[in-house]
C-alpha cells in the first residue's frame, strides 16, 4: 500500500487523529475498566453471599418478636413530648420497613430457588 505525503496537510491530519483518538477508548483504559467492573462484580457477590448468609441466620432465629420497651414516664415539657411521640413513630416506621425488607429479601430467595437461577453465587 502506497501511502502519500502532503507536507502541508501534517496540521490537518493531526487534528483529525486527534479527534478520532478522543471519540474512542485506548486499550489501556479498556482493560482497566474491565478490571474495574470484574473487581466490583466480585464485591457484589461477596455481598449477595453475606447477606444470604444473613438471611439465613435470621430465618433459623428463635421468632420471637422484641418486647416492647415499657412506656416512659409522662414529662411535662411538651418539646420533649413531641421529641418522643415522633422518636417513636419513626422507630415503628423503621421497623416496618426493615420487615417489609425482609419479605421482599425472602421472596427473592424463594423465587430463584424455585427458578433455579444458574449464575446464583453460593
Amino acid at each position: 500500500m502506497m501511502r502519500l505525503r502532503v507536507p502541508g496537510l501534517s496540521r490537518l491530519r493531526r487534528a483529525l487523529l486527534s479527534r478520532l483518538d478522543s471519540r474512542y477508548v485506548t486499550k489501556p483504559d479498556h482493560r482497566q475498566d474491565l478490571k474495574d467492573a470484574l473487581w466490583e462484580v466480585q464485591m457484589l457477590r461477596r455481598e449477595v453471599v453475606a447477606l444470604r448468609g444473613e438471611v439465613d441466620r435470621l430465618r433459623r432465629g428463635t421468632g420471637t418478636p422484641v418486647k416492647a420497651a415499657p412506656e416512659p414516664r409522662v414529662t411535662v415539657d411538651p418539646k420533649a413530648a413531641e421529641a418522643h411521640r415522633l422518636a417513636t413513630e419513626t422507630a415503628e416506621a423503621v421497623d416496618t420497613l426493615l420487615q417489609n425488607e425482609m419479605r421482599i429479601w425472602q421472596a427473592i430467595d424463594d423465587l430463584s430457588e424455585r427458578v433455579g437461577a444458574p449464575g446464583r453465587a453460593r
